[in-house]
């Protein structure tokens, strides 16, 4: 298992990694993400919403490396986003502690998942390294040590995100969240957005999995609850629908 999964190896993670060559330019809040999603527009017909899907998994071939968990890929491995830090690095969004084990919990999960924060020592020099990346089931982003340089790590971002099934939002970041919706990710986050109503498999209704406590179990319940929706592609097809109305 990759050392980064366990609580108990991931507080060392503020050790600087060597190979790292961090920016010295400064980032402004979803800098290149946001830069990366400004012209993408949510489908509005049946052949453009078919293309989005075909782009899904176009995208997550390419990426099919790094959803390979201990060297093998899982039938329906899902591929998770985890905002852990604002994109500027000034603020946790979730408690460190309580994040360490979220993490450990995903070892018992069919999920792939990419820790997009700003305070940790990435595991990659940038992201496209990413398909290559054999490790657990935890890969470390920093957003801030990316060496790609901008034109690259906007386009590496932009595949990571069409590949992405779904992410983790810990805040009420409206524009993170338009973004994430553009792309057809299924977001997991706290029922205060307007953008989301909670998915109603009884009535298919709903574009998300939110939890009302921002606490370890409420965010790991409502994440399984988006996994077993996964297992079934018409379900969650029908649910990405939703998120691009």
């Amino acid at each position: 298992m990759h050392k980064a999964n366990t609580p108990k190896t991931a507080k060392k993670r503020t050790d600087k990694n060597p190979k790292i060559i961090k920016k010295t330019i400064s980032k402004s809040d979803l800098e290149n993400f946001s830069i990366v999603g400004k012209e993408r527009k949510l489908p509005a017909t049946q052949s453009v919403f078919s293309m989005l899907l075909e782009g899904k998994k176009e995208a997550k071939t390419e990426l099919s490396g790094t959803l390979a968990v201990d060297g093998k890929i899982s039938g329906r491995t899902a591929l998770l986003l985890v905002f852990a830090t604002d994109l500027n690095g000034e603020k946790e969004l979730f408690p460190r502690e309580e994040l360490f084990k979220l993490l450990d919990g995903l070892r018992i999960l069919n999920i792939k998942a990419v820790v997009i924060d700003t305070e940790q020592p990435s595991d990659l020099n940038n992201l496209g390294e990413l398909a290559d990346h054999q490790g657990g089931q935890i890969v470390w982003y920093n957003p801030r040590q990316d060496n790609s340089g901008r034109g690259r790590e906007e386009k590496e971002i932009d595949r990571l995100l069409m590949a992405a099934d779904m992410a983790i939002v810990f805040h009420e970041q409206h524009e993170l969240i338009k973004l994430m919706m553009n792309y057809g990710i299924v977001i997991v986050a706290q029922d205060k957005s307007p953008l989301l109503e909670n998915y109603k498999p009884n009535e298919e209704t709903g574009n998300s999995f939110l939890f009302k406590k921002k606490d370890l179990w409420s965010v790991f319940a409502a994440l399984v609850r988006a996994l077993e929706t996964h297992k079934f592609p018409y379900d969650w097809n029908h649910i990405i629908r939703q998120v691009c109305k």
